[in-house]
């Protein structure tokens, strides 16, 4: 063992274990440094790991709820019809059920506007007129079906809302889609109308 004496000729230091204290404090000091870096490289990729499983969470209970949604018929006709049936009887809550999960809330508030107005029995009125001028578009995907109208109007037109606002609709040909789709509970849904 070598030693050797202090400044003052007291203690005696030990070299070898003085070195051996200095090696531990590196060995320390590496695996800190290597424990930080691993944390700041796994942070991105744990932040990516942690929206994946929010997104296949959300993803996992929109699927459910389109499995289990009721609200609509076996056939796009038969949507349609519950849909206008429920807009004659003023149930708008309803009525918003028959269009696809994600425009529902959408169609709730323009149905509660309509129904302030006094417009939902003229909604529903020109509705049924549509569906008269319904031309089905061949698609090939069997979840999607879409039908065309035109209406032709000869001459300009001033239509006066119950508040009063009057709109004018110029004369011209006017083109509508309408646009099904076909939920996993064997539902068919409004898309776009």
């Amino acid at each position: 063992m070598e030693t050797s004496a202090g400044p003052e000729g007291g203690k005696k230091i030990d070299w070898r274990q003085f070195g051996r204290h200095w090696i531990v404090v590196f060995i320390l000091a590496v695996l800190a440094a290597f424990v930080i870096w691993g944390m700041l490289q796994a942070g991105p990729w744990l932040r990516q790991w942690q929206e994946w499983r929010a997104a296949r969470t959300l993803q996992n209970e929109l699927e459910k709820l389109y499995r289990n949604d009721k609200y609509g018929g076996k056939a796009p006709e038969e949507t349609f019809d519950m849909f206008i049936a429920a807009l004659e009887k003023g149930d708008i809550e309803l009525a918003s059920k028959y269009f696809v999960i994600e425009k529902q809330e959408s169609w709730l508030k323009t149905l509660e506007e309509y129904k302030k107005e006094g417009l939902v029995g003229d909604f529903a009125n020109e509705l049924k007129n549509t569906t008269s001028k319904w031309v089905k578009v061949e698609s090939n995907d069997p979840n999607v079906a879409q039908y065309d109208s035109a209406t032709e109007i000869t001459e300009g037109t001033t239509i006066t809302m119950k508040s009063g606002e009057k709109i004018n609709v110029p004369k011209g040909n006017y083109a509508n889609a309408t646009i099904f789709k076909k939920y996993p509970s064997g539902v068919w849904k409004i898309g776009v109308l």
